[in-house]
């Protein structure tokens, strides 16, 4: 059975534009001893390419790919060759903030005969600002390969800007999200 269920419904995803500022937590089996896997495959994204265009699929990939490297783990060949199966997806979620400025005083003011308040006279106006934006989510997900059962899961989201970016800079921006992303990957690594 292949290990492209990977992203459950329960599990949602990260944002790529940058290290800085990405909300990150992770989860785990607390019961699997994380010191027996030693291969790693990275599978493709859980949309089948659907979400993101290819030179950034490319990119996670590599960036995942580099980073479980770094951590002493090796890239296997195929999935079947590997202790773990790595999953991941990309979403984004278009959200809403809600400012509200208030102006005047209502009943309360100055007259002739000293401070007077409390009635229902006044001039008084409200102004509500909404302000759209749209927030990144990247899952990175572990898979046990002989059990086929997840065993370790990261997610990092961050608010997305519209700027136009180098390949250097998305490739820069890709490797800080997934670094911080796995940065509890082993668990009780210290990373």
């Amino acid at each position: 059975m292949r290990v492209e269920r990977l992203v459950v419904a329960g599990v949602l995803a990260v944002a790529l534009s940058g290290g800085s500022g990405i909300s990150v937590t992770s989860d785990w089996d607390p019961g699997v001893d994380f010191t027996k896997f030693s291969t790693f495959f990275v599978l493709d994204e859980a949309t089948g390419g659907g979400g993101i265009d290819q030179l950034s699929q490319n990119r996670i990939k590599g960036s995942i790919t580099s980073n479980l490297q770094a951590k002493g783990m090796s890239l296997a060949d195929s999935e079947k060759d590997a202790n773990i199966a790595v999953g991941w997806q990309v979403t984004t979620d278009q959200r809403s903030s809600f400012q509200t400025v208030s102006t005047g005083w209502g009943g309360y003011g100055w007259g002739g005969g000293g401070w007077y308040g409390g009635g229902m006279g006044g001039m008084s106006t409200s102004r509500t600002t909404e302000t759209q934006y749209e927030v990144g989510t990247l899952v990175i997900a572990m898979f046990d390969e002989a059990k086929q059962e997840m065993i370790f899961t990261a997610t990092g989201s961050k608010t997305l800007s519209s700027g136009n970016q180098t390949p250097e800079q998305a490739q820069k921006n890709i490797d800080e999200a997934v670094t911080k992303i796995l940065k509890d990957f082993p668990p009780g690594s210290g990373d």
